[in-house]
């Protein structure tokens, strides 16, 4: 889910948010649509027929037995055009009144005829001399759009027949137009609904681009600081590699400085070996000048005084002796600045363990870290 949200630019992620919320905004306006019209206005109409049932008939019968048809269009009137009342004759032939108001426009006027009354699903009432009592049709609830017939249709003359006609619902498609093109800020009927579902879907997409955005931002955040991190432990890898190689060199110093020594100790060792046996021969050779030489040997005096010569290599004895001594102090020496060294890699190895552990404990790491050695 991050990465998808690091990789949105803006001129890709506008457009998506801006057709998602469109399309929940058309899907929540349909619904209410659909609410309003077919649900809240048809049950309102149900209980207005409900009640007209009952007493429009008995009203109407009297008015017209007593010829008032001043006082009838004003009873048909009453309901403001917003559904139809109608009258016809006895066989619904011919329409004799009707309700002469529009409210805001025409609706059910438009395709009233006796026809469509004839097709009409809401049952008309009789008109009858003597006026009849008691209601002859009615709804068993505001949910039920057909009324049920509870009474006996009355045997008395027939004056004519009374209609009701529910108010037409106009199309989606008008209905929202009207909402957009025109008096959108007017708070009544459908309206109210379309505003309110607007300013939440407006509402829902701003707030929906501002979190994705300021994600977006701090996940930017992180993998600029995952990349640093990479970047010091790179330099610190460089540095335990470069240290790892003056250890190996020192070693291989230490190495040979060990092997002079050794040699140096053994030639030592040699040369002393050698010394001796050169005093004991010298040794030997003073004491054969001093006794009496034998008949026909002549005896070869020494070149040098052999006290000499001898006094010459045991002065090199020291001197090769230190010089050993100071290789081995050396080598032990550079064993202890190995062995320093060594630690010095341990310590920036754990180091290094460290920062990898804390980089990629860091919550939806993006970069993923590769550690060699």
């Amino acid at each position: 889910m991050d990465q998808l949200i690091l990789s949105l630019k803006k001129r890709v992620l506008l457009p998506i948010v801006f057709v998602a919320a469109v399309s929940i905004w058309f899907n929540l306006c349909k619904a209410h649509y659909e609410s309003y019209w077919d649900g809240t206005i048809f049950r309102v109409q149900t209980v207005d027929f409900n009640i007209l049932h009952h007493t429009l008939p008995t009203t109407l019968s009297v008015l017209i037995s007593a010829g008032r048809d001043d006082l009838i269009q004003r009873v048909l009137d009453a309901n403001y055009g917003i559904f139809g009342l109608v009258i016809t004759d006895p066989e619904g032939r011919s329409i004799l009144y009707r309700t002469g108001k529009v409210y805001h426009k025409a609706t059910w006027q438009k395709v009233v005829s006796p026809e469509y009354l004839a097709k009409a699903t809401e049952p008309y009432d009789f008109l009858t001399d003597p006026p009849p009592v008691e209601p002859v049709f009615e709804h068993s609830g505001p949910r039920v759009g057909i009324a049920s017939q509870v009474g006996k249709i009355p045997a008395s003359r027939v004056l004519g027949r009374v209609y009701y006609v529910r108010q037409v619902p106009p199309a989606f498609a008008e209905d929202l137009t009207t909402f957009l093109g025109t008096g959108w800020w007017e708070l009544s009927g459908a309206k109210r609904g379309y505003l309110l579902i607007s300013l939440v879907t407006l509402g829902f997409g701003l707030a929906l681009i501002y979190s994705i955005l300021f994600r977006q931002r701090g996940l930017e955040i992180k993998q600029k600081e995952l990349e640093h991190r990479q970047q010091e432990l790179e330099i610190r890898r460089k540095a335990l590699d470069h240290l790892t190689a003056e250890l190996m060199a020192q070693r291989a110093r230490k190495e040979w400085l060990e092997s002079e020594a050794d040699q140096t100790y053994r030639r030592a060792l040699r040369l002393k070996d050698s010394l001796e046996r050169l005093r004991a021969s010298l040794s030997i050779v003073d004491a054969s000048s001093t006794a009496e030489p034998q008949a026909g040997l002549k005896i070869r005096q020494p070149l040098h005084p052999p006290s000499a010569l001898l006094e010459e290599v045991e002065t090199l004895i020291p001197a090769l002796t230190a010089d050993a001594q100071n290789l081995k102090g050396q080598a032990e020496q550079l064993q202890e600045y190995c062995h320093q060294l060594e630690n010095s890699q341990a310590e920036m190895k754990r180091i290094l363990d460290e920062a990898y552990q804390r980089a990629i404990s860091i919550p939806g790491n993006l970069v993923q870290f590769r550690i060699k050695g």
